[in-house]
């Protein structure tokens, strides 16, 4: 599913077998007019990623077959996807799960329950970086 048209804003993956949580995550950020996907498993997520460019993934962890953290480790090998920004939305809110994430490179965490503002400005920061990144990966080509 493809929704918003701005692609200045960033383009946005959103992972999430529940259909709830991708709904309210989906009313907020839309009113930011972000190109917003969406998948409903790991296996959804990676098909989407072979064939569209993203900027950020909002990835839930616990997803029945393969886990966050499993997409994690599949889009880290995967050079393509280095400069990929990661948010892993979770309900579990422990060391084990934040290290793991860390060592696969996740950009940022957030736990279940968020608020507007927080799950705003983490996207937001990650966009940022990875606009940033972008640019420097284009100055560096140009030399």
């Amino acid at each position: 599913m493809t929704t918003a048209t701005n692609q200045d804003k960033g383009t946005i993956l959103l992972v999430d077998d529940d259909p709830d949580s991708t709904k309210v995550v989906m009313r907020l950020l839309e009113k930011e007019n972000y190109n917003l996907l969406t998948a409903n498993s790991g296996m959804d997520a990676l098909e989407v990623l072979s064939r569209e460019d993203v900027d950020l993934v909002l990835l839930d962890v616990m997803m029945p077959g393969m886990t966050g953290l499993e997409v994690c480790a599949k889009l880290r090998q995967n050079p393509r996807y280095a400069e990929v920004q990661i948010i892993l939305l979770t309900g579990l809110d422990d060391f084990k799960t934040r290290h793991e994430g860390m060592k696969l490179g996740v950009s940022d965490f957030i736990c279940k329950p968020f608020t507007r503002t927080e799950l705003l400005e983490r996207v937001q920061a990650q966009l940022k970086v990875r606009r940033i990144t972008r640019d420097l990966g284009t100055v560096g080509t140009s030399i």
